[in-house]
């Protein structure tokens, strides 16, 4: 049993990846593999709309045909008995990084066709973890309610359900007093991040043991 996270943050050891390392080490103490990959490390691009994907004589027919340093995540991701998408929300949206993996991950399963089903692995776990920091209560003010639930469905068009992880009201920076932060209560995030993080970080680890068992 192998479980693949990804990490659409930039700051690779904040919020997301925290959480997707305690998911990481909840499926190792089932004793399944598991692997953290960050997209901060790779140079790539998203989609290119080539449509060799689609091509049933061709050589890349169910699979992405761009090579670059995607193409082995996206290769591992095909493999993996389950998938777990992790990033923050940046304008309400998946980041840029991760918008273009996903649109390379799911793209290449697509058929426009309706005499087949997609060519993804159909019975791959799957989970989405999300940080943000508005508060749950205000994410549907800024749709992000509608973002969790289209990508929700996207993951649940080519692979198994989807579970999803929300982390919200998150602690943007280590140090507030070196930025411009009175939009927030700065002391109300920094108790609810000593209080509620940990709490978050023990459901991360016991959706890890979950998703692989």
């Amino acid at each position: 049993m192998k479980l693949l996270a990804i990490n659409g943050s930039p700051r690779k050891k904040m919020n997301t990846g925290s959480l997707l390392e305690k998911i990481v080490k909840g499926a190792m103490s089932k004793g399944a593999e598991g692997e953290l990959a960050h997209l901060a490390d790779l140079t790539f691009k998203g989609c290119i709309s080539c449509f060799r994907c689609k091509d049933p004589l061709g050589r890349s027919y169910g699979r992405c045909a761009v090579r670059d340093e995607l193409t082995p995540l996206l290769r591992k991701a095909h493999e993996a008995d389950v998938l777990v998408l992790g990033s923050p929300f940046y304008f309400s949206m998946e980041t840029a990084s991760m918008r273009a993996c996903m649109e390379r991950l799911c793209f290449q399963y697509l058929l426009y066709t309706t005499k087949k089903p997609p060519l993804s692995p159909r019975k791959k776990a799957a989970a989405l973890v999300y940080t943000m920091n508005v508060r749950e209560e205000d994410m549907a003010a800024y749709g992000k309610d509608v973002v969790v639930a289209r990508s929700k469905g996207l993951m649940e068009r080519f692979f198994a359900p989807c579970e999803v992880l929300l982390c919200c009201d998150t602690k943007q920076v280590k140090d507030y007093s070196r930025y411009e932060f009175d939009f927030f209560d700065v002391p109300a995030k920094l108790k609810r991040h000593e209080e509620v993080f940990p709490k978050e970080l023990e459901l991360a680890y016991a959706l890890g043991a979950r998703l692989v068992s």
